[in-house]
């Protein structure tokens, strides 16, 4: 994965046009949600490439965690101080806060491993819809609106175990990374609204390496109808063969 495609960097900021992140979401993220299609008026740039530029700008942290204030849409910029510490506001242009980046003192930067985390993080989205959210809604007798269908991040966050070391990583010879879906996973409905919590091992080389969790909120929820929810499934497949096809 070639982050660099994805954005550009001015000065202290970074921007994403509409392509590039519409780009991410499909071709590297798998994500067919609606609000990363070219021209859609609720547009906005993946919150995995957000996560992704932060770890590759800044490293990971033994605990990092990312809490989203807004959407950034494709007008936006996004500002990057040189420097982090413990808890940093990261702002658009106009200093409107768009997420707020939590890092421990503890930081890992080594290319591979960086890059190699980013890849199964963001692959790890593709199973979000239908594979994982579907049964939970079934389970839950709730599901989206296939109207306007809503699903957004509201936080994200890994933590890597403490016996974790630099100079172990740095002797992972093209390092692989696999992110494992544990039980915890779970959905909880209050009216229209729930929240999802997707829970997962980071295992590198046999080893459970830490641990992460992606928290989405689902808005506009109705009473769960299988035929209903059948048909989002089968319009979000045939986005997704679409554009294998292309």
């Amino acid at each position: 994965m070639e982050l660099t495609n994805y954005y550009s960097e001015t000065d202290d900021s970074v921007q994403f046009t509409q392509a590039q992140a519409s780009e991410f979401a499909k071709g590297v993220a798998g994500d067919f949600n609606p609000i990363h299609d070219l021209g859609n008026k609720r547009f906005c740039v993946p919150g995995d490439l957000l996560f992704c530029v932060l770890l590759n700008r800044y490293g990971i942290a033994r605990t990092t965690a990312v809490e989203f204030m807004g959407m950034l849409n494709a007008q936006s910029r996004m500002r990057l101080p040189e420097v982090v510490g413990q808890s940093t506001k990261i702002v658009d242009a106009d200093n409107k806060e768009l997420l707020k980046l939590s890092m421990s003192d503890d930081r890992f930067t080594l290319p591979t491993i960086v890059n190699a985390l980013s890849q199964a993080y963001v692959g790890f989205s593709g199973q979000t819809f239908p594979d994982i959210l579907v049964p939970l809604m079934r389970g839950a007798g709730v599901m989206i609106n296939p109207a306007r269908p809503l699903v957004i991040y509201k936080d994200m966050s890994i933590e890597l175990t403490p016996t974790l070391t630099s100079e172990w990583l740095s002797e992972q010879a093209s390092p692989t990374v696999n992110l494992v879906l544990v039980d915890e996973t779970s959905i909880s409905v209050n009216g229209r609204k729930g929240t999802v919590r997707l829970c997962f091992d980071i295992m590198l080389a046999g080893n459970r390496i830490g641990t992460g969790e992606k928290n989405l909120v689902l808005s506009g929820l109705r009473e769960f109808e299988e035929g209903a929810l059948q048909q989002i499934v089968d319009q979000y497949n045939l986005w997704r063969n679409n554009y294998a096809q292309q």
